[in-house]
């Protein structure tokens, strides 16, 4: 990384003497002839450390001290003081000044205390990074995924979340869009309030209306008292409306005026209830399709498809079946009391090489079950619910169209040591690559590097 010094000075021999010798030491560097002139390059951004003096035309050396702690604190700013000013120069090491020097200087001395104020500046933007880092973490752990597509997702959710804007979320079933519709709760100035959840698929007509608006005493048989419904809790918080492909028609059209004005009636009543609500859908079907074949209103999906978030399949996100398949280990050896220590390389290969159409919740089912079924601390092949071990080998690898030269590596390699039962040795051979070379890509896309099952001596 290659620092940028900001230097301010009204001496013009000091100001370009110093810049000749920070830029023979490998800096770049900024000048300029007096604090307003700094102050303004500083806010252009990109600074790593100021060497300023503190007696300067304009805006004096302790003012612009003052701004730059207020606009960018812990930046180290060095300040440069004549032999009478020394009692301003410790005043301003009290304000926030990383050190001072007395004119004239030693550049041997100044060399070492800008070193030193760059590695403590190195680290304290490290430990932010890492900070940082671990905050997006923990925003995302619930979801799991490190993939290329799964990347994309994650920006996307950090974007769209901080905003009012409704979020339509689209994949195939089991995929896992209700975790990112909390992950968008919990992003959001509004997740200290009420994230309330429909499942729209579970529920007749009648009962989804009630259950969306609420209803009045006497509204329909069995209506005993009031009550409010999903909008009015969810009131300045999140209504997660999920399989929204499968409401009624007169549903939409409700739904299109509350998402319209904020307001809606309860059934059976008069008085207007205004609910300020962010909407969040998820569905697994076509709605364009759907709107053709006139079973979903083109208005609604523009008003509910303001912000799209596509979740991919997990064949389209092999690269995270690791994490998954550590991730479930782990839960459900604890939850069944058994050390399952890991999975054995033909069992993996067989998992890699499954399409899994059910996605996420269908290998979250497959772990389960070869967890309950281990005899031992590793599980095997024939651990595998009989779908992954009594498949039928064609003799083909399939590679979707658009798929990335890398991405295909990856399918040809798997599928290949799935078909080879997991022999690493046959598949580098059958592959005509050496074994180093296919451990390494193994290890590098998921720990498959490691020995075990189906492996020559």
């Amino acid at each position: 990384m290659r620092f940028k010094i900001l230097v301010a000075d009204d001496e013009k021999n000091i100001r370009e003497g110093l810049a000749a010798s920070l830029e023979m030491d490998g800096y770049e560097v900024e000048t300029a002839a007096d604090g307003n002139e700094g102050w303004k390059r500083f806010q252009k951004g990109d600074i790593d450390l100021v060497i300023s003096d503190l007696r300067m035309p304009g805006l004096s050396g302790e003012e612009l001290l003052r701004r730059i702690n207020a606009e960018a604190p812990g930046l180290p700013v060095i300040v440069l003081t004549g032999h009478g000013t020394v009692e301003n120069a410790v005043a301003a090491m009290r304000n926030g000044a990383y050190d001072f020097l007395t004119k004239p200087f030693n550049l041997e001395r100044l060399s070492l205390m800008i070193k030193r104020a760059l590695q403590n500046r190195e680290l304290v933007l490290r430990q932010f990074r890492l900070e940082q880092e671990l905050a997006q973490k923990k925003q995302f752990e619930t979801i799991i995924g490190n993939s290329v597509p799964m990347r994309r997702v994650f920006d996307t959710i950090s974007r769209a979340a901080p905003a009012k804007a409704a979020v339509l979320i689209t994949g195939e079933s089991g995929v896992g869009k209700e975790l990112v519709a909390d992950a968008i709760h919990a992003l959001s100035p509004r997740k200290d309030k009420p994230l309330v959840k429909v499942h729209c698929a579970a529920l007749s007509e009648s009962l989804l209306e009630s259950e969306l608006f609420g209803h009045e005493k006497g509204a329909f048989t069995g209506a005993s008292s009031r009550r409010r419904g999903r909008f009015e809790l969810a009131n300045e918080g999140t209504l997660f409306l999920d399989e929204i492909g499968e409401i009624d028609q007169n549903i939409q059209i409700k739904l299109l005026r509350v998402l319209q004005e904020k307001k809606f009636e309860r059934v059976g009543g008069e008085e207007t209830v205004e609910a300020d609500v962010r909407i969040v859908a998820a569905t697994n079907k076509d709605l364009k399709a759907e709107i053709e074949k006139g079973a979903f209103r083109e208005d609604l999906y523009f008003r509910l498809n303001v912000v799209n978030i596509r979740i991919p399949s997990l064949r389209e996100r092999k690269d995270d079946i690791p994490l998954f398949i550590t991730a479930f280990i782990k839960e459900f050896s604890q939850e069944n009391g058994k050390p399952i220590e890991g999975i054995d390389d033909k069992a993996r290969a067989a998992i890699y090489s499954y399409d899994w159409p059910g996605n996420v919740r269908e290998l979250r089912n497959c772990i389960e079950s070869a967890v309950v079924m281990s005899k031992g601390p590793v599980i095997t092949e024939s651990d595998l619910p009989p779908t992954l071990r009594n498949r039928n080998d064609e003799g083909w690898i399939r590679i979707p169209l658009g798929t990335t030269l890398e991405e295909s590596e990856k399918i040809i390699i798997r599928d290949t040591l799935s078909a080879l039962k997991g022999n690493k040795s046959k598949t580098a051979e059958t592959l005509a690559i050496g074994r180093k070379t296919l451990h390494r890509k193994l290890a590098e896309w998921g720990g498959d590097g490691e020995s075990g099952g189906g492996e020559e001596p």
